[in-house]
């Protein structure tokens, strides 16, 4: 009996050792493998399994450690500063970035928090500033940014900023999301998702107005510019259950329409605003207590005028395509 004890002992033994030497020969030098395309080879044009790691060529610490399965990034991946503080650390799957990723700034602070699902952006994403201050925080679906996103300062303030990029410079927008934060809300929304995207500046009024926001734009048929748009979210107007329907009550306040002043265009009723906005070019006080401001330009304002000043049809509608791209920015 002592002497079957014994053996059992012996081949466990002989076992763990073997194992320790297959697990050792599977960790090799990314120098020492070839990449084929996504593959990963070994020296013998095999798709490689096993563990991947890189030093660094100033001081010879490991740097980043990463698993494969028959050629590809699956399991762990790790990643490390010139310190040796975290840097990134995250899962691949068939060669994909999967689950929950998180990086790191050199001081050890965490950078981010983002999810993927197939190797896209998929679920919550929250990012820091190096100081440990929170910077944003929001959600992705598909690889697209959804629902509300939350922008703060270093210094911790919540930033309501957002950047229309167009052909002629870069307009910044100051929210007014304390006052009108339906509107806020939405128009913010809409940047996130990139609702705004490829529509264009629609109405052009010399010493009054210029105005976009509405998605019929990307059309070329300028009869129906001006006819669409509706909010990003359900603010109780319309069916909650198509989008399409959705408007924003109105929320009228005392902020004057001067020069600069964003206001959001409506219907004759004055609980229909849905995404058409306007930039007043000149003070417009007729339009005070009528159409609800929800934003100021604080950059820009050069832009608007070249916007105002372009040649446009009967309608108003500039004759070359002033497209914007619209996005929330520091």
């Amino acid at each position: 009996m002592v002497g079957r004890f014994e053996f059992m002992i012996r081949y466990f033994t002989v076992y763990l050792f073997f194992i320790s030497i297959l697990l050792s020969q599977s960790r090799v030098h990314i120098n020492d493998l070839v990449q084929s395309g996504e593959f990963l080879l070994d020296l013998n044009k095999k798709p490689f399994t096993g563990i991947a790691y890189n030093s660094s060529t100033v001081s010879d610490n490991k740097i980043q450690e990463s698993k494969y399965l028959k050629g590809l990034l699956h399991g762990t991946h790790k990643e490390w500063w010139e310190n040796g503080s975290k840097k990134l650390q995250g899962r691949y799957k068939s060669g994909e970035k999967n689950g929950r990723w998180v990086g790191y700034f050199e001081n050890g602070n965490i950078k981010f928090e983002t999810n993927y699902k197939n190797g896209i952006e998929d679920g919550l994403d929250t990012r820091w500033h190096n100081t440990g201050g929170k910077h944003s925080k929001g959600a992705y679906q598909n690889g697209k940014k959804v629902g509300k996103w939350n922008y703060w300062d270093e210094q911790g303030g919540q930033i309501h900023y957002v950047c229309i990029e167009t052909d002629l410079g870069k307009i910044m927008i100051n929210l007014f999301s304390d006052i009108a934060p339906m509107h806020a809300e939405s128009f913010q929304i809409h940047a996130n998702t990139g609702y705004f995207n490829g529509t264009i500046f629609h109405r052009v009024v010399p010493g009054f107005v210029i105005q976009g926001g509405d998605p019929n734009t990307r059309s070329s048929n300028r009869r129906t510019h001006g006819q669409g748009g509706r909010a990003s979210a359900f603010f109780g107007i319309g069916d909650k259950k198509d989008p399409s329907t959705w408007k924003i009550p109105e929320e009228f306040n005392s902020i004057p329409h001067k020069r600069g002043i964003v206001s959001m265009a409506r219907g004759s009723d004055v609980n229909s605003a849905g995404s058409q906005f306007f930039i007043c070019v000149k003070d417009a006080p007729n339009l005070d207590g009528r159409y609800t401001v929800f934003g100021e330009v604080i950059e820009g304002m050069e832009i608007v005028d070249n916007i105002v000043n372009s040649r446009a049809d009967l309608r108003d509608n500039p004759i070359e395509r002033i497209s914007m791209e619209v996005t929330i920015c520091n």
